[in-house]
């Protein structure tokens, strides 16, 4: 049994405990808590039920970087300005120009944005002066050198939204009065933008529902296409009980790629990630305090708490650049007729 287990029961052995001896005091002390902890795992049961009692993770998710956007914007600019150089002559430039930056704060910044290698600040310049749809002599050369390169790293190059996006099934466990449930998650591989719903089920004929009901309807209604998705191996996805899933893809003739979609820094690990920030940042708080009577109650909270995300949340990565998903659609557009062409 697993240490949040073993913590939930003993949480319940408490309250029951008190009920027993008809004393608080008394089942405090023999079970090691306060009476103000008591209380409070008393009101959490109360709105939660068991998932009240499990304590919130203590890794928050990195809402604000360690250093200033403003410090961040200008470790970016500088970036894809001066592709070439590297961290320790960027950190040079940032203090030149007032900015107490360490070699290693550079990087950091530049693993944040998947620009740590020359290639990759290349790869961020191609994206960025096609969005601008404009470059100076420098910048040409620079993209001059960027097809010299060779490409020896297996590295998906998004062109457009929705030219390769990720689709996943995440395991939200047990929560009550509603039973398993599972986060059914779509990140589109250029902009980041997510669309996520919790259902009940996850099998491959859910992710189909999913995709063709939930989807499909917001990418028309943002005249916006579904070139390829990317999966994982798992058995709604693949193999004989994949089958609904591909029949819907090959329906809507939307290429499918299959590989360990967790694994890669560019366009796998999104939906990975949008699940774990989903969950530190909104499934655990509000579920904490909250007791929810039906899906339909739980994904309204959530659709909501994804619109702010795709709004507001500044997206690191090499085609949003600290940006956030809806500001990167407004500026990409036109890149889907330029790939057409």
């Amino acid at each position: 049994m697993s240490a949040k287990s073993n913590e939930i029961r003993s949480k319940l052995a408490l309250l029951q405990l008190a009920e027993e001896l008809g004393s608080i005091s008394k089942a405090c002390e023999i079970m090691g808590y306060s009476r103000d902890s008591y209380y409070r795992f008393k009101k959490q049961y109360a709105t939660a039920g068991e998932r009240g009692l499990k304590n919130l993770s203590r890794k928050k998710p990195a809402l604000k970087n360690r250093v200033s956007a403003e410090v961040e914007e200008q470790v970016i600019e500088i970036a894809l300005d001066y592709p070439n150089y590297g961290q320790a002559k960027v950190a040079e430039l940032l203090t030149a120009r007032g900015c107490n930056v360490s070699a290693s704060g550079v990087r950091t910044i530049w693993v944040r944005h998947n620009l740590e290698t020359r290639k990759n600040r290349l790869l961020a310049l191609n994206a960025k002066l096609k969005h601008e749809q404009s470059w100076s002599p420098l910048e040409q050369q620079h993209l001059e050198q960027l097809h010299k390169l060779t490409p020896d790293d297996p590295v998906f190059e998004c062109l457009f939204p929705g030219d390769i996006c990720v689709q996943d099934t995440f395991d939200l466990g047990e929560i009550s009065p509603l039973g398993q449930l599972y986060q059914h998650t779509f990140v589109d591989g250029y902009s980041q933008y997510a669309i996520a719903v919790v259902m009940d089920d996850n099998s491959s004929a859910s992710a189909a529902q999913f995709l063709t009901n939930v989807v499909e309807p917001w990418y028309q209604s943002q005249q916006l296409p579904i070139n390829s998705i990317l999966t994982d191996r798992g058995t709604e996805f693949s193999g004989k009980k994949g089958a609904a899933f591909n029949a819907a893809l090959a329906e809507r003739n939307i290429k499918h790629i299959q590989m360990r979609a967790y694994n890669g820094p560019v366009v796998n690990g999104l939906a990975a990630r949008f699940q774990t920030f989903a969950h530190n940042a909104f499934f655990e708080p509000f579920l904490k305090v909250n007791k929810i009577k039906s899906l339909r109650e739980l994904n309204l909270h959530f659709a909501n708490w994804q619109h702010q995300y795709n709004t507001e949340q500044a997206l690191a990565g090499r085609y949003t650049l600290g940006k956030t998903a809806v500001e990167v659609l407004a500026s990409s557009r036109h890149l889907i007729n330029i790939a057409s062409e």
